[in-house]
């Protein structure tokens, strides 16, 4: 059919009356999908087809409207195909109000298909939701598509797309229900039926994997994950490379997830890296650093530090050079590898790559202020790297920084951010020991204690709380080896307090250490 398109435009140009039926009718058959492994034409090669093909149908079909209705439901399909979701909608919108089309049912299932699809990429998804439900409905009680209508659309790729709504919408459940449904439905088929819906087989299982993932139910999406594998092989790679390797990079990191919540992270690391080795191909680089994230996270799991580094170093360089977009991932990325410098003794390094994380942090937080939460955590992470390095001015600079900016996001949602500012207050108060400061030491880890108290029900409050009675201890002991007789009598009268309202055996321990320590004749008489 492609090949005859040229021969038919010649007559469509000299008689029209009788060569434009024609190549209408040639240009539907070569934008309605056909057998699933023939190589698809490329997505601007359908593009111009389907606007040739609504063109001609307005010309050509004035009294057959259903052909124009086919036709831009068609043109609606590549646009949402090629990420042009708003025009999509709009298309689909003027094929559902051409006057006096009167579409099969298989021909409006399938619009409403193209309708919720598009909807959903455009980021409506609860429009989306009705559309695609009616879309399912008309497929279950309608009669079975016949002739060329088979291969615009069937009741599991409804069903798919109304699984991918639900999940969109954060119905997990609902999705993963509907997703097995279609499941058992296309294990139901028969060969020669299942040929037709091969794409939408390979999604479902894919799909369902993580769907199941992010339920919990590891054990099940492992046992699903040979079926999904299969789904994948054959010619489909060949016929559908964009599709499928993306597909299988999304299966392969979200089976080897499932392995490391079972604590099988030698298998983990094994998925992880096949993973990575298949997006490295022009057709799966766009999820080259979703694998490269999983590895590494895989890598930190088993203690591999050097192959850590060098996974976390690639994925950094992938998204240095990707669009501005993608700062934060990157900021997140040298967070991370600026933490295996700091394990590997280079303090320098890891100050460094901080820094080149905290910059990024700036960028996204001028695009988008709902960035500044990490930022404060980042900062403060860049004072701990720098105390290690001996830089303690600017570490007090940056945990200042850090503190300051919890405080001010204190103040919008207090129950997030105000217990953060006793982890700024911890990391303020262990740069000005560093500095010699012991007053202001003292008096950061005395309010993170009373933060901290602010929150009794908040989880983890309880280790913080001993965390900073332990470090607020070790304070006072330092402040109570001091010279002045008034510091000293202070910070050992604070310790005493601290001792009994925190009832802990490290402090009362440090309390014991600090009164022998300073049993003079004049400590003990003031």
């Amino acid at each position: 059919m492609r090949v005859l398109l040229p021969v038919a435009r010649g007559p469509a140009r000299l008689a029209p009356g009788a060569g434009e039926p024609l190549l209408g009718a040639l240009l539907l058959r070569c934008l309605t999908p056909g057998w699933v492994l023939l190589r698809p034409s490329p997505p601007t090669r359908l593009l111009a087809w389907a606007e040739e093909a609504v063109a001609v149908a307005r010309r050509a079909h004035p009294s057959r409207p259903v052909r124009l209705a086919r036709a831009l439901a068609l043109h609606a399909h590549v646009l949402d195909a090629l990420g042009r979701h708003e025009e999509a909608c709009a298309v689909v919108a003027a094929a559902d109000a051409v006057p006096g089309a009167r579409l099969s049912q298989a021909q409006a299932a399938y619009l409403l298909h193209v309708r919720a699809q598009a909807l959903l990429g455009s980021g409506r998804a609860e429009e989306a939701l009705e559309a695609a439900r009616r879309c399912v409905d008309m497929y279950r009680h309608g009669p079975a598509p016949a002739g060329r209508d088979r291969f615009l659309g069937s009741l599991p790729g409804a069903l798919r797309t109304y699984g991918l709504v639900l999940g969109a919408l954060g119905h997990t459940e609902q999705s993963v229900l509907v997703y097995e449904e279609c499941a058992e439905l296309l294990r139901s088929m028969s060969l020669r039926e299942s040929s037709r819906v091969l794409l939408v087989m390979a999604r479902v299982f894919v799909e369902l994997v993580g769907g199941l993932k992010a339920l919990g139910r590891h054990e099940e999406a492992l046992a699903l994950g040979p079926e999904a594998r299969e789904s994948l092989g054959g010619g489909m790679v060949l016929a559908y490379p964009g599709i499928v390797l993306p597909l299988r990079a999304q299966l392969l990191v979200d089976l080897a997830d499932c392995h490391g919540a079972k604590g099988e992270w030698d298998t983990a690391r094994t998925t992880a890296e096949e993973a990575v080795t298949g997006t490295r191909t022009p057709a799966g680089a766009a999820w080259l650093p979703v694998a490269l994230r999983c590895l590494a996270d895989t890598l930190a799991e088993v203690d591999a530090p050097d192959e850590e580094l060098r996974a976390l170093q690639e994925l950094a360089d992938l998204y240095s050079e990707a669009s501005p977009a993608t700062d934060p991932l990157l900021a997140k990325t040298l967070d991370d590898l600026a933490r295996c410098h700091r394990r590997a003794g280079r303090h320098r390094e890891a100050v460094t790559v901080t820094e080149r994380g905290i910059a990024a942090y700036r960028r996204a937080v001028a695009r988008e202020a709902a960035h500044e939460p990490e930022l404060a955590r980042v900062l403060a992470n860049l004072s701990l790297r720098q105390d290690d390095a001996g830089d303690t001015e600017s570490a007090v600079v940056s945990a200042r920084e850090a503190l300051t900016l919890t405080r001010r996001l204190a103040e919008s949602d207090w129950e997030t951010h105000h217990p953060l500012t006793a982890r700024r207050l911890r990391v303020l108060g262990q740069a000005l020991q560093s500095a010699d400061d012991l007053a202001g030491t003292v008096f950061c880890h005395e309010e993170a204690e009373a933060v901290l108290g602010e929150h009794p029900d908040r989880q983890g409050v309880e280790a913080e709380l001993a965390t900073t009675r332990s470090v607020l201890a070790d304070a006072l002991r330092a402040s109570a080896a001091v010279a002045d007789l008034d510091e000293q009598v202070a910070a050992l009268r604070s310790l005493l307090a601290l001792t009994r309202r925190a009832d802990a055996t490290d402090v009362h321990a440090t309390c014991v250490r600090a009164f022998a320590e300073a049993r003079t004749d004049r400590t003990v008489q003031a």
